[in-house]
């Protein structure tokens, strides 16, 4: 989280916790925000701004948010687009939880939804199913999120940026790259011979493509997760899983014969091991897939652990100030919060170039293993 999101952030939600302090049974839910700025949504939602009161004395506020469209496969209407909420209702459809369910005929919700497009009807999921949705019905959701949206934009951005530097190589053969060429030239130039060369030997031209895309990605969508108004996606376990899946396939394809062997037929270990009681093969096998799953949710906790902690502590600040009833108290923790949120920051920035780092670091080392021929081991 920047400094600029981080002030917008503060200084949204105070103005909506003063709003919800006009009434006394709404209060400042701090899990509630701090999971919706880090799990994926069909909506891009910025903020909202207080505008008064309802007859009841409820707050009311406008949204401001990018509501994507839905797309998805229904049994019973076949592929379906859906250019928001209030279309998916015509359609007989309700998002909920961020799932989609189809309604049950002549089922209406309508009257449940707030301002957001979002259901509001707090009851269990099963108990849910039960009262409004056809379950008869099977529903194959392939519609866009904010995560999915930010992972096309910052591939379109990579595409844009190196394409521009492939050109300038081409404008400027056989001399020396300079300006932002020079700048990326000096990363490309580090990637191939601190991280490709030295753990893929000969093979390390054949990977740096893959290396690098890896690199870039992860960097560049660390870096937006960290300005305002962005998503955070390399938090999202669903991306650094599907990056972990493609280095693990790339790991296996790319197995030679011994790195098998040793799997199923370890060298140096007693024959009851491998094939009285299989205990090395059942490790080595279990070895196979945890590689990706370390890589997974390293990229994943380390990302997602700088925005919970700012998260945390710039909800201390409403928490203190009890929805806006006990401003001094607001005020009071706001210094400390505020400097320690800083400080976290900066370690984010310093996180957000290490991870990538280390995640093609170890892609590298993981299928430069499974490439080793018998007579490479020491």
């Amino acid at each position: 989280m920047s400094v600029p999101k981080l002030l917008i952030f503060i200084l949204l939600i105070f103005g909506s916790s003063t709003a919800f302090a006009q009434h006394e049974e709404e209060k400042f839910d701090a899990a509630g925000t701090i999971l919706h700025h880090i799990l994926d949504t069909h909506d891009w939602h910025i903020t909202d701004i207080p505008t008064g009161t309802d007859a009841e004395g409820h707050a009311t506020y406008t949204p401001i948010a990018l509501h994507l469209p839905w797309f998805f496969y229904s049994s019973r209407d076949g592929f379906t687009f859906a250019s928001g909420t209030e279309s998916l209702l015509e359609k007989g459809y309700v998002p909920y939880h961020e799932g989609l369910y189809p309604l049950k005929a002549g089922v209406s919700v309508a009257e449940h939804m707030d301002d957001h497009g979002h259901l509001e009807i707090h009851m269990e999921e099963e108990a849910f199913k039960e009262a409004y949705v056809d379950e008869a019905v099977t529903v194959i959701d392939l519609s866009l999120t904010k995560t999915s949206l930010q992972m096309i934009l910052i591939g379109l951005l990579l595409l844009f940026v190196f394409r521009g530097v492939a050109k300038a190589y081409q404008r400027r053969e056989g001399q020396a790259p300079k300006g932002f060429q020079g700048a990326m030239e000096v990363v490309i130039i580090f990637i191939r011979d601190e991280v490709a060369r030295p753990y893929l030997g000969d093979k390390a031209m054949v990977f740096l493509p893959y290396l690098l895309t890896l690199f870039f990605f992860i960097w560049f969508a660390n870096l937006f997760g960290l300005m305002p108004f962005n998503s955070n996606i390399a938090g999202n376990i669903s991306v650094t899983s599907a990056l972990a899946v493609l280095t693990f396939i790339i790991i296996q394809v790319n197995g030679t014969k011994d790195y098998w062997r040793h799997i199923f037929n370890t060298p140096g270990v007693p024959w009851w091991l491998k094939f009285g009681i299989p205990i090395m093969p059942i490790v080595e096998v279990i070895g196979i897939f945890t590689k990706p799953f370390a890589l997974a949710v390293r990229l994943f906790a380390n990302i997602t652990a700088g925005h919970f902690m700012v998260l945390g502590l710039v909800s201390l600040i409403f928490i203190m100030s009890n929805a806006g009833e006990n401003v001094a108290g607001g005020l009071g923790i706001m210094p400390i919060s505020v400097l320690f949120s800083l400080v976290i920051f900066a370690l984010e920035m310093i996180v957000a170039i290490v991870q990538p780092f280390i995640f093609t670091l170890l892609t590298a080392v993981f299928v430069g293993m499974a490439m080793e021929s018998h007579d490479d081991h020491h």
